[in-house]
């Protein structure tokens, strides 16, 4: 390799690394310099991912001094050692009952296959099964994967966090202290404090870094992100009883929010608002809803004795608490914070929380500590998650002249339309339908389904596919007896199977009349799709994945190729390479573009909502502007309208038009919009309809609206109907 692009893939491997730091929430600037010089000792300036056996004798013997035991005394020995290979070497200095007790090698070759990788040279069999479990990961089965440097960046960050005092240490500045749970000979010692005292003097790092362009020979190009929002599910087969609800990528993200509370008083009762000398007010319930609320969060303020009942969260078992999980006490302390670290093996860790002269800060947990041992550990729901995949980069939020493909959406994997498909590869994924939730299904026939939501209106959607009828864009599907699409005969009943559901899925309303699944929201079908793939299809690339994903059914044969092919065209609009991937080692960014790959690929549709009723006041209190439906809805002209009365003119007030004009099938506008047209659009939507209930106050008849907001285009259709016969219809 050239000395160009070892400094390019040296120049990747720290990118990749500072941006699984920021991930993790590493902010404080002593802990990240501490951080930096461990990582750039381990892995030789972020040069080396795998360890050498590349020794002169004297060396080896010097370094691994425990050679003796094994009776490697002398040069000649330990030369003898070497010429025996590099596995030989590793087995030796890895093995015996040092190696057993140490580092849990306790079959042959251990020491070979369990050598040090990654940035922070993770060696032994105890070591890479803890960091299997914890990140979700099959080191022991593929411990080479350890090399690669977005999984040692996650490895990297677990290691840090997880290991007792270590982060102290850090934050304190005690370079020998920090380096012990790292190297116990403290190894390379006067190094490591020159590389501490040169990253602190850099100051502290804000901003994710820029991975070098990727070159042949080098690390792949892409920054670390955190783990998948909670895993879905998919059409044919159900989802473990047990699924994660969160992703990291929440998880981290709450984690991130500890900077914005510097600056608060920090007492009890605090909610936000400013003292009598302008100071910030925060107490500790406060301090986590604002933290939930800055990392995408729709989770109204609860107290800590709200939150530990709350539909909002699920509790969490202690040998599952990851970084970004709140941590609840009850009784006489009453409190709650957002966990930095935990050991479910020791009971202990660190959370972000306390109270402290100088504001929220971070304290001690569990056995041993003021704290001591929380009584609850919650997560978050994903499908409170607002609009998880609209994160993405530009091609996510540009506006198109094309139609849009509404997001989340995935209808069966087996008859997608080549041609379509290829039309909306460029297409952005707008949210479909409200925030409002489903609570109810009332109706479910044909294209046609019926729903009560939970704002107390009642919404209908006819046509456009199932995924989008359903909020079920991984088409799960729960049989039953006389269920309308049944491939079998099923001795079960629709009870039975909802049930079923519900335990595998979060949001799950009820099944349709075929069998397929209702979600409550978008996001919460799009969370269970997730689930389904990055569970079930984890160890598989794109290709390996398809066959038992999109597997062909009564309406025809998948075409694998064409499928992956979309999938590998949307995440190149974005950058992004998937060819040959693991779903497990994507981020997040490449996750959703596999999703929308998916869906682009099967041929989401969204058709006509309707909704009537009017929403109970405490959601009227709470509803946002408008959202922008995602698909067009088609504006009703009936032949026996009559034009509106003309409304008293105004400065400030549009003269109303004898008929409405049905909207441009191509607004000339729609391909310049600006992206942050929609804002506009929903402000103008609101002026509009303000004036048009002015104006029409004294019409008895009935006011049907229709409104399209599609790029920045709006177009209200008011039609007054005056005879019985229209009022009916």
């Amino acid at each position: 390799m050239s000395k160009k692009h070892t400094d390019q893939a040296t120049a990747n491997n720290k990118a990749i690394l500072i941006n699984a730091m920021l991930q993790a929430g590493i902010r404080d600037p002593k802990e990240q310099a501490m951080f930096l010089a461990q990582t750039h000792q381990e892995s030789g300036g972020f040069t080396r991912l795998q360890e050498s056996a590349r020794y002169r004798a004297s060396k080896l013997l010097e370094v691994f001094p425990r050679l003796a035991k094994q009776g490697i005394t002398t040069t000649a020995q330990a030369q003898a050692l070497i010429d025996g290979g590099p596995d030989r070497v590793f087995n030796t200095i890895y093995g015996g009952d040092w190696g057993r007790k140490e580092l849990g090698n306790t079959q042959a070759g251990d020491g070979a296959r369990f050598k040090g990788r990654g940035f922070m040279q993770l060696t032994g069999r105890s070591n890479y099964a803890a960091a299997s479990k914890a990140l979700n990961l099959d080191l022991l089965a593929h411990p080479e994967q350890a090399e690669d440097p977005v999984i040692a960046a996650r490895i990297a960050t677990w290691y840090w966090q997880s290991r007792k005092g270590l982060v102290a240490a850090a934050r304190a500045g005690n370079v020998k202290a920090a380096t012990r749970p790292i190297n116990k000979g403290l190894k390379g010692l006067a190094q490591r404090e020159a590389n501490y005292r040169n990253y602190l003097s850099q100051g502290p790092i804000q901003q994710a870094a820029t991975p070098a362009p990727a070159q042949h020979n080098t690390p792949a190009q892409h920054a670390v992100q955190p783990e998948p929002v909670a895993p879905a599910v998919s059409q044919r087969e159900p989802a473990p009883a047990h699924p994660q609800p969160v992703s990291q990528a929440g998880q981290s993200t709450i984690l991130d929010q500890r900077g914005r509370f510097n600056g608060y008083k920090y007492l009890y009762g605090g909610n936000g608002q400013k003292d009598a000398k302008g100071v910030n007010r925060i107490d500790c319930s406060h301090l986590v809803n604002q933290a939930l609320t800055g990392a995408g969060y729709a989770i109204p303020y609860q107290t800590t004795a709200g939150m530990a009942s709350s539909k909002y969260y699920e509790e969490v078992d202690a040998k599952d608490v990851k970084p970004g999980d709140i941590a609840l006490w009850r009784g006489e302390k009453n409190h709650t914070g957002i966990v930095e670290a935990y050991d479910a093996k020791t009971g202990k860790g660190s959370f972000f929380g306390a109270q402290s002269k100088k504001g929220a800060s971070s304290a001690q947990m569990g056995k041993g500590s003021w704290w001591g041992q929380p009584q609850k550990f919650l997560r978050p729901k994903a499908e409170y998650l607002k609009a998880p995949a609209q994160a993405q980069g530009k091609e996510a939020h540009a506006p198109t002249a094309q139609k849009p493909v509404a997001q989340a959406a995935h209808k069966p994997a087996n008859q997608p339309k080549p041609k379509a498909a290829v039309a909306n590869a460029n297409q952005p994924t707008p949210q479909t339908i409200g925030d409002d939730k489903i609570q109810q299904l009332l109706r479910s026939e044909d294209k046609t389904r019926q729903y009560r939501l939970n704002n107390g209106t009642t919404e209908t959607r006819t046509g456009g596919s199932r995924s989008w009828r359903d909020n079920n864009p991984g088409n799960m599907k729960f049989g039953f007896t006389g269920s309308e699409e049944a491939t079998k005969h099923l001795k079960v009943s629709k009870a039975k199977a909802l049930a079923r559901a519900q335990k595998k899925y979060q949001g799950v309303v009820d099944l349709d009349h075929n069998g397929y699944a209702i979600f409550e929201s978008q996001a919460a079908g799009r969370a269970a799709q997730a689930q389904l793939l990055f569970h079930d299809h984890a160890n598989h690339s794109v290709e390996e994945m398809l066959p038992g994903y999109a597997m062909d059914d009564h309406s025809g044969k998948a075409d694998h190729q064409k499928y992956a092919e979309m999938i590998y065209k949307t995440a190149a609009k974005r950058g992004l390479d998937l060819r040959g991937k693991k779903l497990k080692d994507m981020t997040a960014a490449e996750r959703d573009a596999l999703q929308d790959g998916m869906q682009r690929m099967e041929g989401f549709k969204a058709g006509k909502v309707d909704v009537s009723g009017t929403a109970h006041p405490a959601a009227q209190a709470q509803a946002a502007p408008p959202a922008a439906p995602a698909a067009k809805a088609p504006t009703p002209t009936p032949a026996a309208a009559k034009p509106l009365p003309k409304p008293t003119a105004s400065a400030n007030q549009p003269k109303a038009q004898p008929k409405p004009a049905a909207p441009p099938k191509k607004p000339a506008a729609a391909s310049q919009a600006p992206a942050a047209a929609g804002n506009a659009a929903e402000a103008q939507l609101s002026a509009l309809i303000a004036q048009l209930s002015a104006a029409l106050a004294q019409l008895t008849q009935p006011l049907r609206v229709v409104v399209d907001v599609q790029n920045g285009n709006i177009v209200a259709a008011v039609n007054a109907a005056n005879s019985q016969q229209q009022r009916r219809s």
